[in-house]
């Protein structure tokens, strides 16, 4: 178990020093022929260079995304970005946990701390939560990152954007691609695309279904999926995008966390009372939207009105969850380029609205009937007990927002940015058991930012920013309160959070090497004001914790100091490497928690569930005949588990018990193209964790019991093929 010693300090001078050691790159590069590729992001809401956007960016293509994956977990495509931890929990039913910079470690299930997008249309609701079940890995074809404090441009985005693209339909051809991925646990994962179309109007539509027994007992899953989408250009300046996405889980069982003793001595446990309990989810959820775009040569303007209808019934132990959702909204932008006497400027003005309602009931869980129940049934054969909540929850938001560009010097742009949200929450109690839990909380706070970047040479940008943001809690977590009252809980508080930022990016070109070097670095010191943590009680009080319901908290203040790089190059005309680090050192400096023994002050703790270093390498060869393999190895700190960062006073448990050591694990992928008259084909097998290294996926912070770990699996193996014109 490693905490806070001297190998520590030298793997942080280490990276530091790796990354500052980097900068000389690209002026070394700058005396080359070399052209940089121009390569242009829209995460910004508007459409910018992506070498020269002062921030944080990773930019992933389709062959990043789906090389040889299995396409189940969003965890496949960003273990090369920097800054992002992404937690395969083995668990459908909770979803990946994704943290950015710490952010969004909390999350009992769902993401949140980020704006996710899928072809413009937000996945994550007005009050931040973030479902990722319905992203389609096998049709998405980009993936934009920004790291950082978003809330100027996207408002509660503490931790930055994701945005997903989908592969668009190519003009002049249809195209049908079906495809099917097997494997251990009974990986079974189809997938037809069928799209094409002309210059002024094209389709792509994709239908899928994944189905999986699990890793561990109880966490088999059934997901199906379709989404269209349309892209039509009315005009040369005027185009049109729908999207429709549909997603269907009949069953997704939930296996819960474990103690470190059987996460080492037998991963695939359950607790008998979470299978007594039921312990799963079924969710449908149909989003849909249409995007109104206009450009022309100087301006640019956007208008999305989109919606979400999302069905929910989970039994979780202790209770039973049922939950509707309507949420929906419209964002609009407008962005023109100007002349201000001899300096280029570029501002954006843009308007968000957005509303969200939420009608939720909990029930007493009585547990499943004798005898075997499939897996399809399990959610519906548990047996209700008591009404215990039945309240309507609402979320409005306004949000004006604008930014604009001001370019000095031909090497200089400056940017400056705010955005100014306004949020309505309201519970409306209709069970009024208690009395009337009603209320209401108006949160409303002005996010500014500024931010430079500076053109050091032909093929090196270097970049500053000051960012603040701010989180309001979501529905879920002001609904979850530990004295089982109704409504919402009046001492929850939003974070803020303000950030300053250096970084630099380049390509360099070694007269030695085949190709180029591609590189970024950044270092940021973040701090965390009213930081929402989650924790669990024995609401029985019975020692068992009859219910798994998670709580929520502030922590006083935390800071952040860290460190993140990533490299690419083609070290030969066939091998390309990858690497990424990040480091991080997340600490309370203010939260005092009340326990049985008194006040205890945890300044100076780790933020729990968040690792301090990730780092990971991959080699792709370009192989004879259309083949090509890849290895790849991450290193995972050890962290963790909980505020205390060990047993808290009174308890006799060893350290060891609440803290996830650290893993290292390798991956290997093999791939063709194969050609047969008129029909190509891909195929592909891979292997994971090749050394079969025990290891835990994930933790659910400050879980009552010490029950904090989520073991991962073994090794494992899958094989692919699909079939293409």
């Amino acid at each position: 178990m490693r905490t806070r010693d001297a190998p520590h300090d030298a793997l942080k001078i280490a990276l530091t020093s790796l990354l500052l050691g980097l900068l000389p790159l690209g002026a070394r590069g700058d005396n080359t022929d070399y052209t940089a590729p121009t390569t242009v992001i829209s995460a910004t809401r508007d459409r910018a260079l992506a070498d020269e956007i002062p921030a944080a960016t990773t930019i992933l293509v389709r062959r990043d995304i789906q090389r040889g994956e299995k396409g189940v977990s969003l965890d496949e495509a960003l273990r090369h970005v920097p800054g992002i931890i992404a937690s395969n929990r083995q668990n459908l039913s909770q979803g990946e946990r994704l943290t950015v910079r710490g952010l969004g470690a909390r999350a009992a299930f769902g993401v949140r701390g980020l704006k996710v997008l899928l072809d413009g249309i937000p996945l994550t609701t007005p009050d931040g939560q973030t479902q990722l079940g319905n992203i389609d890995l096998g049709s998405a074809g980009r993936i934009e990152v920004l790291r950082g404090p978003s809330s100027s441009l996207y408002g509660n985005a503490g931790g930055g954007v994701v945005a997903i693209h989908s592969t668009p339909a190519i003009a002049g051809t249809w195209r049908v691609e079906p495809g099917i991925t097997i494997g251990s646990d009974g990986l079974w994962r189809s997938q037809v695309r069928v799209a094409g179309g002309n210059t002024r109007n094209r389709v792509s539509v994709s239908l899928r279904r994944l189905q999986l027994d699990g890793f561990r007992q109880h966490s088999a899953a059934l997901v199906r999926g379709a989404s269209v989408i349309g892209h039509h250009r009315l005009t040369d300046t005027w185009q049109v995008v729908s999207i429709v996405n549909v997603y269907d889980a009949p069953y997704l069982l939930n296996p819960s966390s474990v103690t470190r003793q059987d996460a080492e001595t037998r991963p695939r446990y359950v607790r008998g009372f979470v299978l007594s309990q039921g312990a799963a989810k079924v969710a449908r959820q149909t989003q849909g939207g249409i995007t109104l775009r206009h450009e022309s040569g100087t301006s640019r303007t956007e208008m999305t009105l989109f919606g979400v209808d999302r069905n929910l019934n989970n039994p979780i132990p202790g209770a039973v969850v049922n939950l509707d959702r309507l949420s929906g909204g419209l964002r609009a932008t407008h962005s023109r380029d100007r002349q201000i006497g001899a300096i280029p400027v570029r501002w954006q003005v843009g308007l968000d609205v957005e509303a969200q309602r939420d009608d939720r009931a909990e029930y007493g869980n009585e547990g499943l009937p004798d005898g075997d129940v499939a897996p399809e049934d399990v959610a519906d054969a548990v047996i209700r007990g008591a009404l215990v909540l039945d309240q309507q929850e609402r979320v409005r938001s306004v949000a004006p927002f604008a930014a604009v560009d001001i370019r000095p010097l031909p090497a200089l742009l400056l940017t400056l940015g705010g955005r100014l949200d306004r949020y309505t929450m309201e519970a409306t109690d209709v069970l009024l058991l208690d009395g009337d839990q009603s209320g209401t909380r108006n949160l409303s706070r002005f996010s500014p930012s500024l931010a430079a970047s500076l053109r050091l040479g032909e093929l090196t940008w270097a970049y500053s920013s000051l960012g603040t943001a701010f989180q309001t809690p979501t529905t879920n977590e002001l609904s979850n309160r530990p004295d089982g009252a109704g409504g919402f809980n009046p001492d929850l508080d939003p974070e803020s959070i303000r950030s300053f930022e250096v970084g630099a990016r380049g390509h360099w070109l070694p007269a030695k090497l085949a190709s180029f070097i591609a590189w970024d670095i950044a270092l940021y010191h973040m701090t965390v004001q009213d930081m929402l943590l989650p924790f669990q009680v024995d609401d029985a009080g019975s020692g068992d914790a009859e219910s798994e319901a998670v709580y929520y908290r502030n922590a006083g203040r935390a800071e952040s100091l860290g460190a993140e790089m990533a490299l690419r190059t083609r070290a030969t005309d066939r091998i390309g490497l990858q690497l990424s680090a990040t480091w991080l050192d997340f600490t309370f400096d203010d939260y005092t928690v009340i326990t049985d023994a008194g006040p205890v002050q945890l300044s100076g703790r780790q933020l729990p569930g968040v690792p301090s270093a990730h780092v990971a390498l991959s080699a792709l060869i370009e192989l004879p005949a259309s083949s090509w393999g890849e290895i790849e190895s991450e290193w995972t700190d050890g962290y963790w588990a909980n505020d205390f960062n060990g047993p808290p006073p009174g308890s006799s448990a060893p350290a060891r018990d609440f803290f996830n050591p650290g893993a290292t694990t390798v991956a290997a992928r093999i791939g063709t193209r194969l050609r047969v008259g008129a029909v190509g084909a891909r195929l592909f097998v891979g292997v994971d964790n090749v050394f079969n290294e025990r290891f835990n996926g994930s933790v659910t912070p400050n879980a009552f019991g010490n029950r904090f770990f989520e073991p991962a699996a073994g090794r494992t193996w899958h094989a692919g093929i699909t079939l293409e014109p």
